[in-house]
């Protein structure tokens, strides 16, 4: 096997499963690392399983991972040119947030599940409860599987369901469907908008519900021979060890993909590292098989596309170790303590140069030379009326895409110029100089929304850059009103219309910038 192509999958459960599957039909090689002692695969002319085995290290970059591995305590080394994340959620039950304890009669959702094929477990059995959603927020995947255990407990032992919730998601595919049909086979639902039931256990651990009904008004009380308690999904403690060691970005909840939409669907903040099914989000059946799917596609277009434009850290670099912080794809290494770029890595979005201190790195088309020739070179004649000359730092995901859609439905204006970035977190203050010494009457910095850059935190440096920038024209005497920075999305052609035309009017007011 060449060790420059394979994919290490990382994940004990059929998520990882599927997906070294999916890749071996597609004829890639890969290596299966579970903790599961009995893993195999239908076809392993192209695989190995390394059974009862974690992943200890994690060095190099998109093609040549070097990663140290332990089984039993015995350490051991591998290369691969891809890594896919698929560790199995763990579920947690919520018994303590309901102030509840585990008994006959108070039981989780995955028990229920477990033990729907025992008739003897039920025999007594003729009211069951179920409680989602009333602690913390409800998630599709729980209420789905409520439901379809309602509607088992219904047609196998003739039991009654109640569920009681507050947001009741039936958003997902075929869960507003479901929904009718659990009412149409008796299942009663409880809905709370305001005050909570009162939920007391007794000392033979069955539970008694009292509440006030938000329809009627009327005061209610439940006695069910059976409590079931919704469960969290979150992470395992391996998944948590595994976002460490490989330096990604987590959700909220510690899931392996951060929420930001240039992520989806597999995508981390790390070029070559994938996440896929319960290792990076709640995820329902339908849901996980997209992503064991979409696995090998994915592998297959990271093999194919590789971005041109990369930092280069030049022999001025004081070794500050500036870049190396702030680069969100882990794309600066540290070599014979020098940092150097991995170009592998590297996405080209140019926050390490923006930020550099010693202005000691480069990207092609991105230097400060660059920028002010292509400003000069582009910027119309002097017009004898005053115009406002307007450059425009745009996020070549964001607003440049909302700019060619304003152009085609709304009104620009006149002597505005667009000027791509890579992202707005590699506008540097150099760049901003240069367009107002190259008469821009004002400029603009254009970012992705918060949450949603795909250098993860460009838009943030952009604002802080700016910033900075205004302070510096303010004590220079200079109109800090000249310089705005704002956040678009893709599709928000009207809104760049109105913040473009907004800025133009406010420069008007101002009149011609005296650097101009």
């Amino acid at each position: 096997m060449s060790e420059s192509n394979k994919t290490l999958i990382l994940g004990s459960g059929p998520c990882a499963r599927n997906i070294a599957e999916n890749l071996l039909s597609k004829g890639e090689e890969i290596v299966l690392v579970t903790q599961a002692e009995d893993a195999k695969l239908p076809s392993a002319e192209k695989a190995e399983i390394l059974r009862g085995t974690t992943l200890v290290t994690c060095r190099g970059a998109a093609g040549d991972f070097k990663l140290t591995l332990s089984n039993n305590g015995e350490r051991f080394s591998r290369t691969a040119a891809y890594m896919i994340v698929a560790e199995e959620a763990v579920r947690r039950p919520n018994f303590s947030l309901y102030g509840l304890e585990s008994s006959s009669h108070v039981i989780s959702l995955s028990q229920l599940k477990e033990s729907l094929s025992d008739k003897e477990r039920f025999s007594s059995v003729r009211h069951a409860t179920f409680l989602t959603g009333l602690a913390t927020e409800s998630d599709p995947v729980t209420l789905r599987e409520m439901m379809e255990s309602s509607l088992r407990l219904r047609s196998d032992f003739d039991i009654r369901a109640y569920i009681l919730t507050k947001n009741l998601k039936v958003g997902g595919n075929g869960l507003e469907a479901l929904y009718r049909t659990t009412r149409s086979a008796g299942t009663v639902y409880v809905k709370f908008t305001g005050e909570l039931p009162d939920i007391h256990q007794a000392d033979d651990g069955r539970v008694t519900l009292t509440f006030m009904d938000e329809i009627t008004r009327e005061r209610f009380s439940l006695n069910p021979d059976m409590t079931i308690v919704d469960e969290t999904l979150s992470p395992s403690d391996y998944a948590t060890d595994l976002a460490r060691i490989l330096e990604l970005n987590t959700d909220p909840s510690g899931f392996l993909q951060s929420d930001n939409v240039h992520r989806f669907s597999l995508l981390t903040n790390r070029r070559g590292i994938l996440v896929a099914g319960p290792s990076r989000s709640v995820q329902s059946a339908d849901d996980q098989a997209m992503d064991e799917g979409n696995a090998a596609i994915s592998i297959l277009k990271l093999r194919a596309d590789q971005p041109e434009d990369k930092a280069v850290i030049g022999p001025g670099c004081a070794r500050c170790l500036t870049c190396y912080r702030v680069c969100p794809y882990r794309a600066i290494q540290i070599a014979e303590t020098r940092p150097t770029v991995t170009a592998e890595a590297c996405e080209g979005c140019g926050l390490c140069a923006a930020v550099c201190p010693a202005c000691a790195i480069t990207i092609k088309g991105l230097t400060r030379e660059d920028i002010s020739e292509r400003i000069a070179r582009e910027f119309p004649k002097q017009e004898k009326m005053f115009i406002p000359y307007l450059v425009a730092f745009c996020c070549k995901r964001s607003a440049v895409l909302a700019q060619e859609l304003a152009m085609s439905s709304y009104v620009l204006p006149h002597g505005l110029m667009i000027v791509e970035v890579p992202c707005a977190g590699s506008v540097s203050h150099e760049h901003i100089f240069s367009a107002f010494k190259n008469r821009a009457d004002g400029v603009l910095v254009l970012t992705c929304h918060e949450g949603n850059c795909h250098s993860e935190y460009g838009n943030l440096y952009a604002r802080k850059q700016a910033e900075q920038m205004a302070t510096i024209l303010s004590d220079a005497g200079f109109e800090k009103e000249r310089l705005l920075i704002e956040t678009l999305a893709a599709n928000m052609g009207k809104e760049f219309s109105e913040i473009t035309m907004r800025f133009k009017k406010k420069i008007l007011e101002l009149g011609p910038s005296r650097l101009s």
